[in-house]
């Protein structure tokens, strides 16, 4: 196996590191978005040999090209992520029988893992605040369904009655995030 790499086998791995459980899926999906974002500044050609390219420079290309998109943090944290996903990409490759992702523990987890994997619920629970998730069903949260292309719907849920403007463009920076130019 040669040294290239394009940004179709670093997003494949990427699904296949979430699928197989080689990194939570949360964690690959943040990366992917990343990767999709910070890489649609290249060129095809460039997409097709990500090995050659300097990525502090692109991710520089990507900043200045999408700087009014995004808050100052955000671009550092897709810069971060963009090179995490290809260091776990190379690492993965150099070594895909030995491939493992440090994962943070949470405190919840720890706690868990302290009482022998029994629920934290049974356990002392006085760091730790338990919150039942909010469904569609409970009062005070719905569902909308958006067409956004004559084959596609998108549902959101759990859209509070009470939304915020604030939280509103919360979701909406979240959303712009995900596209793809």
């Amino acid at each position: 196996m040669g040294n290239a790499y394009s940004m179709g086998d670093l997003l494949d791995f990427l699904s296949h590191a979430s699928e197989r459980g080689l990194m939570p899926a949360a964690t690959a999906t943040s990366l992917a978005v990343a990767v999709r974002n910070v890489l649609s500044v290249l060129t095809e050609s460039e997409q097709d040999d990500l090995s050659r390219l300097d990525i502090d420079a692109v991710i520089k290309r990507f900043v200045n090209k999408r700087a009014r998109d995004f808050n100052p943090s955000s671009l550092k944290e897709y810069g971060r992520r963009v090179h995490r996903a290809i260091d776990l990409f190379q690492r993965w490759r150099d070594d895909p029988s030995n491939f493992s992702v440090k994962t943070r523990a949470t405190n919840a987890a720890r706690k868990k893992q302290r009482n022998g994997g029994n629920d934290i619920r049974g356990a002392d629970t006085a760091d730790v605040e338990i919150r039942e998730p909010v469904t569609a069903t409970q009062r005070g949260a719905y569902s909308s369904s958006i067409p956004i292309r004559t084959d596609w719907v998108v549902t959101v849920t759990n859209i509070p009655a009470d939304l915020t403007n604030a939280e509103a463009e919360r979701l909406a920076t979240f959303i712009r995030m995900l596209a793809v130019e």
